[in-house]
């Protein structure tokens, strides 16, 4: 709330006053009331410590001389308590001197865990027996104090127990029987000596007292008051006569001669305060006045030819900031042509413009999308905006104030691109009024300069577009014209430039059989002459085998024919094929050692059965000698017989499915021991949960125990290591199982041949060449796929596909 102002000088001087003799009045009342009550305080006091006196006077006397003539005139130590018990003899006396109609008092003598429990010592009397017990050389406590809604005025004194004491409040063993019988063992005991643990306290009514004090008080205030007022009247009349009056005469006169238009303000301004302040305001004006004049005159008369100097050098120096603008113009322009993206525009013109206008910062706010800002000297300093700045960025205005600037910079289509913040120095001689029309145009110009980067770099984009086209087809692509020279090539064509000479498209053509030449014949000329798309197939050195497409291309620029050239390898379709025809060979072969093994496998079970009898007859040692070579050998032809048999017999449809983990684990128990033999680790890698497989457990057995057995023969003695690994791909749905060994591995020029049949590297008699052959065709039907490679030892990389129950489930 505004308070209202005095604007009259009588007002003040009243008020003035009257604030004087109020505080004086206050002071002087609060004085007399504090006097009066310390007055009060000392009676009151004297009187409760005269009491408190008699007190300890009445036990000094029972104490002394009363109990022990006691003791001598009774016989056995008997105790008479109201007559040798200080406690009840000085409460008695005092209830009689209250009775007796003597000044009004309260007595109270009580103590904590009192003998008698009307005398136990109440909360407020506690907390002075704590005051004593905390400061033990505290001897007195007295004050004013409002005991259920009337004031009092309190004296106490701690009691101490010394050692006359100690013989009823000691221990029960030592007191009085009279003690005993008439308030027990429990109460009044336990206490040590010297100990505090009661209070004597008197309490005396000051009420009325207090009252008549605050009614003298509060009537000299009144009289105070009246007087005040009285006096205030007598002088309001002399001081508007003496003072007031003669005041508004002299700012009358004054107001006289403000007469002009200039001096509108002047008489605007007299009359709103009080009459000095009124006859002061026309005194400064009036000097104010002369003394103008007087240095217009000097002026003029002396300082006539530099005035026109000042004002040729600043027609000068405004030309001269008229070239520098337009050199920022320039500037500008040049920045677009060294500039690629917005930021390196802005980064380069922001420099430019604060040198310009010498500012002390710059900063261009974005308002397109997110707002992100550049600022200038400091680089990621976040600008200081103004309150409206809400109301500035939606109207598009121009705000601009002493010490800074926001300056709209719009393009040609007088969309805001974002806002550029000046603040100036704070000794700055430019005045951002002045520069309006300049910022404005500055502003624009960035504009259209971020509008023309934008569109380039649109059109750059455009072109990085189709260029990640072309880059991202993974077959070699390559633009050339009519002379084979290369126009356009993507990566995975200049990848395929890589030789012994270097890289580059050349190569490519090169290696795809097209000529560099003039002249010389090649399927480009061929297209030409054909006028329709040429197909043919080229084989590298190194295996590699691409299906070559040349398109003819119109080109719009010119009359000359360009043409695509698109290579699609076709490796891998060719390695299918040989795949394709290998099965077959295994069929056949298949085929033919069926029927071998059953026409050799007769005369071989003739053989032996016959040797058998000419063993069981023979004694000769040199006969049983032959006749065993002739069984050995007629086994091991049984053997290879069997395995010719296991690799030919028709082979069981059944897919499974079958738990992997579990087939692993028993494979591997059982193959544990025999590479314990051999002093080996053979350990398996197998995750908790692998789903099931579409393949039988009888097959991925044989499977496994074929892997296992060759593995066994090519690790070395005491340091072998086998690892069996499986995983689940769950992209591709499949499981995937690895054996790896720490063996020689297999050699590179005999990889391509291992799963023929008979073919293996064992010695003769060890192996007979069908079990890497009968792998390849289980894990064949059964729709899985087998390699091998080398590091550190052979690994084989089995794939099984998931079973289709597991699919469903996912």
């Amino acid at each position: 709330m505004r308070v209202a102002r005095p604007k009259k000088l009588q007002t003040k001087f009243l008020l003035g006053l009257a604030g004087i003799a109020l505080c004086g009045g206050l002071i002087f009342a609060c004085g007399l009331y504090f006097h009066l009550r310390s007055l009060l305080e000392a009676e009151v006091s004297s009187k409760s410590a005269l009491l408190l006196s008699q007190v300890e006077a009445v036990r000094t006397y029972v104490r002394n001389t009363l109990r022990p003539k006691m003791y001598e005139v009774l016989p056995n130590g008997e105790f008479v308590i109201e007559g040798m018990s200080t406690s009840y003899i000085t409460r008695k006396v005092m209830d009689e001197m209250a009775l007796s109609g003597a000044e009004p008092h309260n007595y109270r003598r009580v103590a904590t865990n009192a003998r008698n429990p009307r005398y136990e010592a109440n909360s407020r009397e506690r907390q002075l027996i704590a005051k004593f017990q905390h400061d033990p050389t505290l001897q007195n406590y007295s004050g004013f104090e409002t005991i259920a809604g009337q004031e009092f005025f309190v004296q106490a004194r701690p009691v101490r127990f010394v050692a006359s004491c100690m013989k009823c409040h000691g221990v029960p063993e030592d007191a009085p029987k009279e003690l005993l019988d008439r308030y027990g063992t429990t109460r009044g005991f336990g206490h040590t000596l010297n100990s505090i643990a009661g209070v004597t306290s008197v309490t005396l009514p000051v009420g009325s007292a207090l009252s008549r004090i605050r009614g003298a008080t509060l009537g000299y205030v009144s009289l105070a008051l009246a007087g005040a007022l009285f006096s205030f009247a007598i002088v309001n009349i002399l001081f508007n006569r003496v003072v007031v009056h003669n005041m508004r005469r002299l700012t009358d006169v004054l107001a006289s001669h403000f007469f002009e238009q200039a001096d509108t303000k002047v008489l605007d301004e007299l009359g709103k305060g009080d009459e000095i302040e009124d006859v002061l305001l026309g005194v400064e004006q009036l000097a104010s006045h002369l003394s103008t004049a007087r240095r217009k005159l000097e002026n003029y008369a002396v300082n006539l030819k530099k005035m026109v100097d000042d004002r040729t050098a600043d027609l000068s120096y405004e030309a001269m900031e008229r070239n520098t603008d337009v050199q920022l113009f320039v500037s500008l322009l040049n920045a677009l042509n060294e500039s690629h993206t917005r930021e390196d525009l802005l980064r380069g013109a922001l420099p430019k413009i604060g040198k310009r206008f010498r500012l002390q910062s710059l900063t261009f706010i974005c308002t397109q999308g997110m707002q992100s800002y550049y600022t200038w000297p400091q680089r990621d300093q976040a600008p200081k905006l103004p309150q409206n700045w809400t109301g500035i960025v939606a109207h598009g205005q121009t705000y601009i104030s002493h010490n800074c600037a926001y300056i709209p910079v719009r393009s040609s289509n007088h969309s805001i691109e974002g806002y550029l913040c000046l603040f100036f120095e704070d000794n700055s001689e430019l005045e951002p009024g002045q520069v309006r029309e300049i910022l404005t145009a500055v502003g624009q110009q960035l504009g259209i300069a971020l509008e023309n980067l934008t569109a380039l770099d649109t059109l750059l984009t455009q072109n990085a577009i189709l260029e990640s086209i072309v880059e991202g087809i993974a077959d070699p692509l390559l633009l050339i014209d009519e002379e084979c020279s290369v126009i356009l090539a993507n990566s995975a064509a200049l990848a395929l430039g890589t030789n012994g000479e270097g890289r580059g498209a050349e190569q490519v053509l090169h290696r795809f059989g097209l000529s560099a030449q003039k002249g010389e014949t090649c399927p480009l000329q061929m297209m030409l002459v054909k006028g329709e798309p040429l197909f043919y197939e080229e084989e590298f050195k190194d295996g590699r085998s691409f299906q070559i497409s040349i398109y003819p291309v119109a080109n719009s620029a010119s009359s000359d024919t360009r043409a695509v050239v698109y290579a699609r390898e076709n490796t891998a379709e060719k390695q299918m094929l040989e795949q394709m025809q290998q099965n077959e060979k295994l069929v056949t072969v298949g085929k033919m050692a069926a029927g071998l093994a059953h026409e050799i496998n007769n005369p071989l079970g003739v053989i032996a059965c016959y040797a058998e009898l000419l063993r069981s007859t023979s004694t000769e040692a040199q006969e049983q000698a032959d006749i065993s070579v002739i069984l050995r050998h007629t086994k091991q032809a049984q053997r290879v017989l069997q395995d010719l048999l296991n690799f030919a017999r028709p082979r069981q449809t059944s897919t499974g499915p079958c738990h992997p983990a579990e087939v692993l684990r028993m494979v591997g128990d059982v193959f544990s021991v025999q590479a314990e033999a051999k002093h080996s680790t053979l350990e398996l890698r197998i995750p908790e949960e692998l789903p099931l497989i579409s393949a039988s457990t009888e097959a991925l057995e044989q499977i496994l125990s074929n892997l296992l057995i060759n593995a066994l023969d090519a690790i070395p003695r005491d340091t072998g290591r086998i690892t069996v690994t499986a995983r689940h791909n769950s992209e591709k749905n499949t499981v995937t199982i690895i054996t790896a060994d720490n063996g020689p591995g297999i050699p590179r020029k005999i990889s391509s041949h291992i799963f023929d049949p008979f073919f293996t590297t064992k010695d003769v008699g060890q192996g007979t060449g069908l079990g890497l052959a009968v792998v390849y065709g289980l894990i064949t039907d059964m729709g899985g796929t087998i390699t091998v490679h080398n590091d550190g030892g052979a690994i084989f990389t089995m794939t099984f596909p998931v079973a289709e129950a597991e699919t469903h489930n996912d």
